[in-house]
């Protein structure tokens, strides 16, 4: 894979909306310089991010890691991380593992920034996003940017290390197989079943073989069968 870009501009009242712009491809080797970049934001209080994947062709489970992993503190501090200029097969990849329930996403930046300045612009819910696939293959030429859109300014960005803290397992789980899961969700919200089964034989989660009816048995019991709600864990767990 190729070496990732990453530029960030900021744009907005006082400049309190940061634009995160990456170039290539966001996969295991690449995922942290964007989470670096990501963690320098919310070091400088930036707490209304926007993340243009215009010229991203691919992004791996680690890169949507990187997305998902800061949101509880983003929106506690009444911000928002939202994502824009998929291309279809990254946005295929986005409503396929349901980050559509996490994460929302606009068709050009000047949507996200009317929409993180509370002046409208497109409404994005955590839900299915169909209307957006209609409008990227009906549009043929480039998107006017609306009158009102903001100024955007080049600012350079200081380059502070984030720590981040030691995640913690739910109390929830009454057996080891249960614990050992929850440790995969934490370290992995975008895991699924299957990739849940697959990490637990990993030397850090216990490695374990167990069958896929056993954990999702435990899942069950824990109602985490829902990726939502294996998410919401994860965040938590993330602070």
């Amino acid at each position: 894979m190729a070496d990732i870009q990453v530029d960030v501009t900021y744009t907005g009242k006082d400049e309190e909306i940061a634009i995160i712009s990456a170039r290539g491809f966001i996969d295991t080797t690449t995922a942290p310089d964007l989470e670096k970049r990501l963690e320098e934001q919310l070091a400088l209080n930036k707490y209304r991010i926007i993340v243009n994947l215009e010229n991203i062709d691919y992004v791996s489970s680690a890169g949507w890691g990187v997305f998902v992993s800061e949101i509880r503190e983003i929106r506690e501090n009444n911000g928002d991380l939202v994502l824009v200029n998929m291309s279809s097969d990254v946005f295929d990849v986005y409503e396929l593992m349901e980050f559509s329930s996490i994460l929302k996403s606009f068709e050009s930046i000047e949507d996200a920034i009317l929409s993180l300045s509370g002046k409208g612009g497109q409404k994005e819910s955590r839900g299915p996003v169909k209307p957006q696939v209609t409008a990227r293959e009906t549009a043929k030429g480039p998107t006017s940017a609306p009158q009102s859109a903001p100024e955007i300014k080049k600012e350079p960005s200081p380059s502070p290390e984030a720590g981040k803290p030691e995640a913690e397992t739910d109390s929830a789980a009454s057996s080891d197989l249960g614990k050992r899961i929850i440790t995969v969700i934490v370290d992995n919200p975008y895991y699924d079943l299957k990739e849940i089964i697959k990490a637990l034989k990993e030397p850090q989660y216990g490695g374990l073989r167990v069958g896929g009816g056993a954990v999702k048995k435990e899942l069950k019991e824990m109602d985490l069968l829902d990726r939502q709600k294996r998410f919401e864990l994860a965040i938590k767990n993330k602070k």
